[in-house]
């Protein structure tokens, strides 16, 4: 029976010892953070996955002509109320890379070397770190890429995780891009849309591609002259329309379109 009781007392004292150092080392914990005459040059947070990073890629146009130079500001935001350390394993922190449907065609640090130099850098409360790249929307022979959407990611090359960003689209465009157009027209009243037929002494063919639609507008018929194109529309519902039309040499694909014209049908 006695060595029962002395059990129970050895365990009850070790209980309430650990629950006081436990008690002792979260006070000192929380007064560490919260503390404002303390300084924290580097906080206990070395990672910087964790919530309140932002990292954010920001281009400086949305759309630019194929073979051009696109412009991006990377930013690094510590949105937290506490300082936070962020680690590099090298002399790299910064990246960038460029998708077209899914398929890797530009990466920033490619060709580059940099020193085995880890190393840290401490942001403050609401502190941010920028860097901008470039991209010249060319191929590995020099021509103008693909037209169409492209996707750009900005990275922060942190270890032990490499921080991502959000992803932002941009547009490689015709190296003639013409203003857009506001045409308005009544329901159930055909309008007109006349186009070139040759540019260059090359015949073109004009593809439709439209922003938003709903089925407000339909087109009708497509008229050949000597040397244009006249497109029909009905317009079937009430609101607005936009769409642009791009002109392709016939003879080639429809990646490489010489010219684009925007429009917006106004239907009263």
């Amino acid at each position: 029976m006695k060595q029962y009781l002395v059990t129970i007392i050895i365990l009850a004292v070790s209980f309430f010892t650990s629950n006081s150092l436990f008690a002792d080392s979260s006070n000192s914990y929380f007064f560490y953070i919260k503390n404002k005459e303390t300084p924290i040059p580097y906080s206990k947070y070395h990672y910087g996955y964790l919530k309140g990073i932002e990292v954010k890629i920001t281009p400086e146009k949305l759309e630019i002509p194929s073979g051009s130079i696109a412009t991006f500001t990377v930013t690094l935001t510590n949105k937290n109320k506490y300082p936070i350390t962020i680690d590099y394993p090298t002399g790299r922190e910064w990246d960038m890379f460029v998708t077209y449907n899914e398929r890797p065609i530009f990466r920033w640090s490619n060709g580059f070397r940099w020193e085995e130099a880890p190393h840290s850098i401490a942001l403050m409360p609401k502190e941010s770190r920028s860097q901008t790249f470039t991209w010249v929307a060319v191929n590995k022979t020099g021509d103008p890429l693909y037209q169409g959407i492209y996707k750009c990611v900005g990275l922060v090359t942190s270890s032990p995780k490499i921080i991502v960003s959000n992803a932002v689209k941009i547009r490689l465009t015709p190296p003639s891009v013409v203003a857009r157009k506001t045409i308005k027209t009544n329901l159930n009243q055909c309008f007109e849309i006349e186009l070139p037929r040759f540019s260059d002494n090359q015949e073109l063919k004009w593809e439709i591609i439209y922003r938003n639609n709903d089925n407000r507008i339909g087109l009708t018929s497509k008229k050949i002259k000597s040397n244009s194109f006249v497109y029909t529309f009905m317009p079937k519902r009430l609101g607005h329309v936009e769409f642009d039309l791009y002109a392709f040499p016939h003879i080639l694909n429809n990646k490489v379109s010489l010219e684009r014209r925007s429009y917006r049908i106004e239907v009263e």
